[in-house]
C-alpha cells in the first residue's frame, strides 16, 4: 500500500493527491468494511489438562499384566466447550486412555455439571484408546480420583475461557495411516479413511483450536514398550502445533476403529510377535503424516459465528450373545490341539521361520479366547441387554455421533451414508464399556474380535439405527 502511495506522489499534484487518496482509503475501507463478518453469536473455550499417572502404574492394551516404567509423553484430557446463542452448551472431551468405565465417567460429568452447570447430558467423553496408557481400575485410588477432577479440569477451563468465536467443520482423507487389520492380506485398505476437522476461531478470526477425528488404534508400540504414550496421536499433535503455535489447542478425537490399527493384526500384537517397525520412530512417521493432512485442509475450511448448536442422548439396549458357534468341549478339545502343535513346533524352531511359529501361537491364543466365550455364553443361557449410552451433537451444518466401545468402521460407514447430514462423524470409544462390535458378516470371519466379543451380530443394527434416531432429533 505504501508503495502504491509513493508512486502517485510522485506523479501527481498535491490537491489531486489528496483527493485522490482519499477516495482510494474510503474504497478500500467499504470493501473490507464489507467483507467483516457480524459478530459471534456463540462462545467457544478450550482447556487441556495432564492425566499421566505415577510410573509403576499398571499398563492397558495387549491384554498384558505389565506395570509403566516411564514416560515417553504425558497424557491429556482435551476438553472443546460450544455455547449456542440460545445458551446450548456441549462439551467434547477426549481422554488418553484405552478405555474408561462409567465409574468414573458419570463422576466427570457430575463434576463438570457441578461447577458450570453444563447438563450431564451434554457432556461427550471419548478416549483415544492408547495401548500405552493406564489399567484405571487397577491404579491407586488416588490416581482414579485425580483422573476424575483432572479429567473435569479441562472442561471448566474451557468453559471458564470461553469467548464470542466461530467454528467450522470439514473433512479429507488419509489413506497411509489406520490399516484394516482383518484384511491385511487383501491389502489392508481403511474402509473409511476420512479425517473430520473442527476449526475453532476467536472473534477477530484468530486460531483459537484444532481438533482431528479419525478411526484408528494408537497402537504402534506394542506390548513391549512400558512408558506411557499417546501413541501417534501425540506426534499428529505436535506436528500441528509446530505450524499453527504452541499456543493453539490441539485435540485428537477417535473414530469407529474396531477393525483399524496401524498397520498390525490383533492377533500378532496379543502373542508379542517381534516387529522392529514398532518403535518410536514409526509413530512419529505415522503421526507427523496425520499432521500434514491435517494442515493441507485447515485453511479451506469456513467458519461460522452462529451456527445451531443441538444436543441429544439416549441408552439403547445392546444384545448379548445367546449362543457360540461351538460348545465348550469342543472348544476345549481345538485348544488342547492347538497346544500340542505349537508344542511340536517349538522344537524345530530352530529349523523353521519365525513368522511360521507366531502363527501357531496365534492358534493358541484364538483357542484360548473361545473357551472363555463359549464358556460365558453357556453361563448365560438368557443375558441381559447391557444399556450403553449414544449421544448426537449437531454443529451447524455437521453432527458428531458418539459409539459406545470398540466399533468397527464399516459400522460407522453406514452411519455416514444414511445420515441426513453430508457432514457426519463419528466419536468412537465413548460408551463406559468395554469389548469389539463387529459388523455382523464378521462374525461368521472368526478372528480376534469376532471370536472373544460377547456382543451378538444384532448389536450392528442396534447401534446403526440408534445413532441415525439420534441424529434425526438434531435435524431441522
Amino acid at each position: 500500500m505504501k508503495s502504491f502511495f509513493r508512486i502517485i506522489n510522485r506523479n501527481c499534484p498535491g490537491n489531486v493527491i489528496t483527493l485522490f487518496s482519499l477516495a482510494i482509503v474510503s474504497i478500500i475501507l467499504f470493501f473490507i468494511g464489507c467483507s467483516i463478518p457480524e459478530a459471534p453469536k456463540i462462545k467457544v473455550g478450550v482447556g487441556e489438562t495432564i492425566i499421566t499417572p505415577p510410573i509403576g502404574t499398571p499398563m492397558r492394551g495387549y491384554r498384558r499384566a505389565d506395570v509403566s516404567k516411564g514416560v515417553h509423553d504425558d497424557l491429556h484430557a482435551r476438553s472443546l466447550v460450544i455455547e449456542g446463542e440460545d445458551g446450548t452448551t456441549v462439551v467434547l472431551m477426549t481422554l488418553a486412555l484405552c478405555n474408561l468405565s462409567y465409574t468414573y465417567t458419570d463422576q466427570i460429568r457430575e463434576r463438570v455439571n457441578e461447577l458450570t452447570g453444563i447438563p450431564v447430558d451434554n457432556i461427550i467423553i471419548s478416549s483415544t484408546h492408547t495401548h500405552s496408557g493406564p489399567t484405571v481400575g487397577q491404579a491407586s485410588e488416588e490416581y482414579q480420583k485425580l483422573l476424575v477432577k483432572r479429567s473435569a479440569d479441562s472442561a471448566i477451563e474451557a468453559w471458564n475461557k470461553r469467548v464470542p468465536g466461530r467454528i467450522g467443520m470439514g473433512a479429507t482423507v488419509e489413506l497411509d495411516l489406520g490399516k484394516n487389520d482383518r484384511r491385511m492380506e487383501y491389502g489392508g485398505l481403511h474402509p473409511d479413511p476420512e479425517v473430520g476437522i473442527i476449526r475453532i476461531e476467536d472473534a477477530k478470526g484468530k486460531l483459537m483450536g484444532v481438533a482431528f477425528n479419525y478411526g484408528c488404534h494408537p497402537s504402534t508400540l506394542d506390548l513391549h514398550n512400558l512408558d506411557f504414550t499417546e501413541d501417534w496421536p501425540y506426534f499428529a499433535i505436535k506436528g500441528i502445533k509446530e505450524y499453527v503455535g504452541e499456543d493453539v489447542w490441539v485435540a485428537y478425537f477417535q473414530s469407529a476403529q474396531g477393525d483399524v490399527k496401524v498397520g498390525y493384526s490383533a492377533e500378532l500384537s496379543a502373542v508379542g510377535a517381534e516387529m522392529g517397525i514398532r518403535n518410536f520412530w514409526y509413530a512419529d512417521f505415522k503421526g507427523t503424516g496425520m499432521a500434514w493432512t491435517v494442515l493441507e485442509a485447515l485453511n479451506g475450511i469456513s467458519t461460522s459465528g452462529d451456527p445451531v448448536i443441538k444436543t441429544v442422548n439416549g441408552f439403547f439396549d445392546y444384545p448379548l450373545r445367546e449362543s457360540y458357534p461351538i460348545t465348550v468341549e469342543e472348544a476345549a478339545r481345538q485348544d488342547k490341539e492347538a497346544k500340542e502343535k505349537l508344542v511340536e513346533i517349538e522344537k524345530k524352531a530352530d529349523t523353521i521361520g519365525k513368522r511360521v511359529l507366531d502363527s501357531y501361537r496365534v492358534d493358541v491364543f484364538l483357542s484360548g479366547l473361545a473357551i472363555g466365550c463359549a464358556r460365558w455364553v453357556e453361563s448365560h443361557p438368557d443375558p441381559e441387554p447391557l444399556s450403553m449410552r449414544q449421544q448426537a451433537v449437531r454443529i451447524g451444518d455437521a453432527v458428531f455421533a458418539t459409539f459406545p466401545n470398540e466399533v468397527f468402521s464399516e459400522i460407522g460407514l453406514e452411519v455416514k451414508k444414511r445420515s441426513s447430514f453430508e457432514k457426519t462423524f463419528i466419536i468412537g470409544v465413548a460408551g463406559g464399556h468395554g469389548g469389539y462390535i463387529p459388523t455382523a458378516a464378521e462374525y461368521l470371519e472368526g478372528g480376534y474380535a469376532a471370536v472373544m466379543t460377547r456382543f451378538s451380530p444384532k448389536c450392528e443394527k442396534v447401534c446403526i439405527n440408534a445413532s441415525l434416531e439420534l441424529i434425526g432429533q438434531v435435524t431441522d
